[in-house]
């Protein structure tokens, strides 16, 4: 039997015997020990490394592989975890429990000195998806984090961490509906809204790669002026602009499917965005949304460029 302390509340766990855990690598079973235990009602699979911690992306792939063999919720026991390698571990939906001290479990995001430390000043990825869904999408007036999380492609964890900034930033605020349950109001509607949260949007564009060629079958949202000219009266440029998630533009780097990538000029231009494009999970976004264009191509000089853009704006179906 072992103990762990979550939130102040001790758990006792039950070791798992090497029969209980048929199905594992060899090089999984040498460096975890695993319990079972159970926390707010939902019983996890607690996996202690014997040794040295492996990297976020290990620990999501270890995460990942257990899950799929015991349906079970993989938690990792951690002894040490600093602010970047646990913003990894929740940007990945690692689940983990380190000491008494920080949290991030499938039923609750919890950090204790997250919560003391000063509020968000910009927005994050998900929570400027968020926004921008509601937005365009669907409202999201009245829903709590369980209701969105089939709507997104994002985990309940990341969504309440986005619900949380949101509200953090005066952008909405969680109130209870009447049935114990903490739902979003926001307090302005539409271009209100938008106009309100302008000096705390980010641009979505992480990085911009050229390449001569882009070998791959896989659809991507058109990007850049190509999907300004969609969308106004602004001629297209030649260069074929589409843009993908920073993975993914590791992904294929690693796999050699651009040819001759730089940073300076190409027949092909990719734009590596912070979060997917802004679409209902029943569709295929042909091009990205306007209102994550209009903030990616804010910084840009060309007075046709910024006449364009609030065209698009001011053309906006407002979905709340």
């Amino acid at each position: 039997m072992k103990d762990v302390v979550i939130l102040g509340r001790p758990i006792q766990l039950q070791e798992r015997t090497k029969a209980q855990m048929k199905g594992i690598t060899i090089g999984d079973s040498l460096a975890y020990k695993f319990y079972d235990g159970e926390f707010h009602g939902v019983p996890l699979l607690f996996v202690e490394p014997k040794g040295k911690e492996a990297s976020p992306r290990n620990l999501s792939l270890i995460a990942d592989n257990l899950t799929s063999l015991f349906q079970l919720p993989a938690v990792f026991l951690l002894t040490k975890c600093p602010a970047f390698k646990r913003e990894r571990l929740i940007d990945k939906d690692v689940y983990f429990v380190v000491s008494d001290k920080y949290v991030h479990l499938p039923m609750l995001v919890a950090n204790e000195r997250i919560r003391k430390t000063k509020k968000a000043k910009v927005l994050t990825p998900v929570a400027q998806y968020l926004l921008l869904y509601h937005l365009q999408i669907e409202s999201l007036e009245g829903m709590a984090a369980n209701d969105i999380k089939d709507k997104l492609p994002y985990s309940y964890p990341s969504i309440t961490l986005g619900i949380t900034c949101l509200d953090d930033l005066g952008l909405c605020q969680k109130v209870e509906d009447g049935s114990k349950r903490k739902v979003i109001h926001f307090n302005k509607t539409g271009k209100e809204l938008w106009k309100q949260a302008q000096p705390l949007l980010m641009n979505p564009v992480e990085k911009r790669v050229y390449c001569d060629e882009f070998i791959s079958e896989e659809h991507f949202p058109v990007c850049g002026i190509n999907a300004l000219a969609h969308y106004t009266w602004l001629n297209p440029d030649p260069e074929r602009m589409i843009m993908m998630t920073t993975k993914q533009l590791r992904d294929f780097k690693a796999s050699g499917l651009l040819i001759r990538p730089n940073e300076y000029d190409g027949n092909v231009i990719i734009e590596a965005w912070k979060y997917p494009s802004v679409t209902s999970t029943t569709s295929k976004a042909e091009w990205v949304d306007k209102l994550s264009l209009a903030i990616s191509l804010r910084d840009d000089s060309d007075p046709r460029v910024e006449g364009e853009v609030e065209r698009l704006i001011n053309d906006i179906e407002w979905k709340d």
